[in-house]
């Protein structure tokens, strides 16, 4: 949808001397850890190809060949606030707009895809900052055919980069949630749809209920499209185990805060909140390919910290994080 730019992002603070830290310490600490947990804790960014409906009824379903590739454009941006009592509140503001290409690296018989993504041509600022534009690894996703995001590259909260390290559960949700396999809709038509997107690094679960309508056909850049209106939310509860998220992302995740992570090996964050996103969707009805898609949404999340070296004296900390989220993506 990116992970250089964390280098704008503040480094972790090295690990402290027995002795309890001074209070202005203690906040540039507590701030620090929060910043390299959503650094590895966010959103990504995806696509797929959609296949489309006209005003007869027929089923609405993803579809994928082994091979195909594509590339949008992604344009990003978010207004958020952290905040807690040790830290105060600190501002988020974030715009960036990059480059995504993916392939279809295999489809299983049911239809399930694995696709390749890659981001370039990263550009954007956060908090009024230009933003460098760095390679960032590719991932793997895994797309069901109805649209659910089963795996996001093995980071059910996503990639660090495609969000410059910031985002909440769901924002990579971007293909509509279409209707069970088989079921046949037309225009005016809506359908519900209830998941768990996988969780590897700890306890607890993401959920995503939605609803969605097809709202009408439209006329896009000459392309005959489907217009698929989605309301979500994403009400999540989970904890997060460092040292397992640290196995799984390997020296990279050193890279991308410029920390010393094994020595949060012991950390774990709790989060609770939800999340509520519009998503509306244009898909071409004769390729079956998504054209365009525009997301909005809010969210707020409550993190409680514990294990992070130099926290233990002041105990467990509680930080907020509340926004507003936009996302576009178009065909190139």
């Amino acid at each position: 949808m990116s992970d250089g730019p964390q280098s704008l992002i503040p480094a972790l603070p090295p690990a402290p001397e027995p002795t309890a830290p001074a209070p202005s310490k203690r906040k540039a600490l507590i701030a620090g850890a929060i910043v390299g947990v959503l650094i590895l804790v966010t959103g990504i960014t995806i696509y797929a190809f959609l296949q489309g409906g006209n005003a007869e009824a027929q089923p609405l379903a993803l579809s994928f060949t082994q091979g195909q590739s594509q590339t949008y454009e992604i344009h990003q941006t978010m207004d958020a606030d952290i905040s807690s009592d040790v830290l105060g509140s600190q501002p988020i503001s974030m715009d960036i707009t990059q480059v995504v290409g993916w392939e279809v690296v295999s489809v299983t018989d049911g239809g399930t895809a694995t696709i390749e993504v890659t981001v370039s041509d990263m550009s954007g600022t956060l908090n009024g900052t230009e933003l460098p534009d760095t390679p960032v690894p590719p991932i793997e996703i895994v797309v069901a055919p109805d649209g659910r995001i089963v795996s996001a590259g093995g980071l059910a909260l996503g990639g660090a980069g495609q969000t410059q390290g910031f985002g909440f559960p769901g924002m990579g949700q971007l293909t509509p949630l279409l209707p069970d396999e088989g079921e046949t809709v037309a225009v005016g038509d809506s359908w519900e749809k209830s998941f768990s997107q996988e969780f590897p690094f700890g306890e607890g679960t993401i959920e995503f209920t939605a609803t969605s309508t097809y709202e009408r056909d439209e006329t896009v850049n000459g392309r005959e499209a489907a217009v698929i209106v989605t309301e979500m939310t994403v009400p999540m509860e989970f904890t997060l185990s460092f040292a397992d998220l640290l196995e799984a992302l390997g020296p990279e995740a050193a890279g991308a805060t410029g920390a010393d992570l094994p020595l949060f090996d012991d950390a774990q964050i709790a989060s609770e909140g939800e999340g509520t996103i519009t998503q509306t969707s244009f898909v071409d009805l004769e390729a079956k390919e998504l054209l365009e898609t525009e997301s909005s949404g809010t969210f707020g999340i409550v993190m409680s910290f514990t294990g992070i070296p130099g926290l233990e004296v002041a105990g467990p900390a509680e930080v907020a994080f509340d926004g507003a989220f936009t996302q576009e993506m178009a065909l190139r």
